[in-house]
């Protein structure tokens, strides 16, 4: 069953066509690939769908809902969370605190009651604590919880970031180029942890990598881009084998 669905989205800069007639379908619980040459439109496929950028044509629907003239902050409520290429934490707050962050959709007190630290605020930051500390749990970075996060090596600050995106309990999860500047030891550790997190909080996940073992090893459905247009769509086994994806992008069968 397709939970998000991309139908017929352009975007135009100008004269430019940066992403032209593209569709493509993001089933529930699986873990989809999209990979293309850089300027290829990738990252401006994932701005459209967090509604960094409106299209100038085509819809993006997620769970049947018609997801138009949203802001960014009411995707993410409504369950769609990205990474970024560029690492985007706060870097002089502490591990945990980052984490939090994730949880402003889902606390329940008062306004009044974080004011003046009544009973229910205090209740709230406990279980929102407790939540944090798990998610951290899942990519082994609980003994940092009290480090700042811009001390973190680069490897580990990259999952700090998927961990924040999955606090805010997403149904969609956006990954861009989660390996990049990764060594082989740690882009295979990702990989483990991307299938685990699929696994465990039952979310679909559309990623964009120029890792090839990556993609290959851990996606369901690749989709290819070339310049702004989509030049297929399906295994991992069939793409690595297209001619017109190895012509365009792979320059030889993966």
């Amino acid at each position: 069953m397709a939970l998000l669905e991309v139908n017929n989205l352009t975007l135009r800069f100008g004269g430019l066509i940066a992403v032209n007639d593209v569709s493509f379908t993001v089933e529930d619980g699986s873990i989809t690939g999209m990979i293309g040459q850089n300027g290829a439109g990738k990252t401006t496929i994932f701005n459209l769908l967090t509604h960094v950028y409106q299209p100038n044509s085509g819809t993006v629907i997620l769970d049947g809902e018609i997801m138009k003239g949203k802001k960014p902050h009411q995707a993410v409520a409504r369950g769609l969370t990205r990474t970024f290429q560029n690492i985007r934490l706060f870097r002089n707050m502490p591990v945990i605190d980052n984490v939090k962050v994730g949880f402003i959709y889902q606390g329940k007190y008062s306004v009044p009651a974080g004011v003046f630290r009544l009973p229910s605020y205090w209740r709230e930051e406990k279980s929102i604590h407790e939540k944090a500390m798990e998610l951290l749990q899942v990519f082994d970075l609980d003994p940092y919880a009290d480090y700042y996060a811009g001390n973190l090596p680069y490897g580990q600050q990259r999952q700090l970031e998927i961990c924040r995106a999955l606090a805010t309990n997403p149904r969609v999860l956006l990954l861009d180029e989660p390996a990049a500047g990764m060594n082989p030891s740690e882009t295979e550790a990702l990989m483990e942890r991307i299938d685990a997190v699929r696994e465990r909080f039952s979310i679909a996940i559309l990623l964009i990598e120029h890792d090839m073992k990556l993609v290959m090893g851990i996606c369901d459905k690749i989709v290819v881009l070339n310049y702004g247009c989509v030049i297929a769509e399906g295994i991992p086994e069939n793409i690595k084998k297209n001619k017109e994806v190895i012509d365009a992008y792979l320059g030889c069968e993966v």
